[in-house]
């Protein structure tokens, strides 16, 4: 199984430089006329290596991958996964919005600026930087239904972003525990943006015991509250529903451990396999 190819990428749209990630199936070397779907995911460094996981456990998204090309005749995928930012800088590229009420729902303590904000420009990093590189250096298939975004979280969050945002780069999306609660009316007001004569995959998933900040009792509600309302304003404005697949995890937490577990099947669901 290949190891991804590591690179540093300059962000110019917000004057910084990131690690990204690139992992490409075992039979990529074999057949140099075969080319593959692209699936983009955030927090990076948590996919693929213990090593540089923040908490120690990964996604383990290429077995997945490469379990599936052997066992279901999936024709296989390659992963860019992009690093996050440090600190609060991932919550600022990871919404397009402010948050008004981050410290009482995170508890991170005092801090002397805005959070949130610069989504917009990382989604452009993605679309008019990054893609363009990996479709010149890679074999990939380009059209929208060969394209997915996914991230858990925050990356779910912007993931979503994205999938409205860009209909025509993206047709597939993957939405793991999305922390809605960090700019929820914004979120939905941006939902009604959809293009919904571009059809697009919207995979949304939670666990019954996630939480952000265990202080607060009703957490876990919020974030399964947040995703189905998600659900229920994609149908509401005209999404098919064999186009949005919802899991409600029960126990689940909000760990990578749920999201490696809860892979494989979305992935099933997002390729049709």
């Amino acid at each position: 199984m290949f190891a991804p190819e590591i690179f540093t990428m300059e962000i110019p749209q917000l004057s910084k430089s990131r690690t990204i990630r690139v992992w490409k199936p075992s039979d990529y070397a074999e057949d140099f006329s075969k080319r593959y779907p692209v699936i983009y995911m955030h927090d990076g460094q948590n996919l693929f290596d213990q090593q540089t996981a923040a908490y120690g456990e990964i996604w383990d998204v290429h077995t997945a991958i490469e379990d599936a090309m052997q066992t279901k005749g999936f024709e296989g995928a390659i992963v860019v996964g992009i690093d996050n930012a440090p600190g609060l800088e991932r919550l600022d590229e990871y919404s397009p919005w402010i948050c008004e009420r981050l410290d009482d729902m995170k508890a991170m303590g005092e801090y002397q600026r805005d959070i949130g904000g610069d989504g917009m420009l990382y989604g452009n990093f993605i679309v008019e930087t990054l893609k363009p590189y990996i479709d010149a250096n890679y074999r990939t298939l380009t059209d929208r239904d060969s394209t997915v975004v996914a991230g858990s979280s925050m990356g779910g969050f912007i993931s979503l972003y994205l999938g409205v945002e860009y209909p025509d780069v993206f047709g597939k999306v993957g939405a793991f525990s999305t922390a809605a609660w960090f700019a929820d009316q914004a979120l939905m007001a941006h939902l009604q943006k959809i293009d919904v004569s571009k059809p697009t995959q919207w995979y949304l998933d939670i666990g019954t015991n996630e939480t952000s900040n265990k202080n607060i009792e009703n957490f876990n509600e919020i974030y399964v509250q947040g995703t189905l309302a998600l659900e229920q304003a994609l149908i509401q404005l005209g999404v098919p529903e064999k186009d949005i697949k919802v899991v409600v995890e029960k126990d689940a937490t909000h760990f990578e451990t749920e999201w490696a577990r809860r892979f494989p099947d979305a992935l099933a669901w997002l390729f049709r396999f």
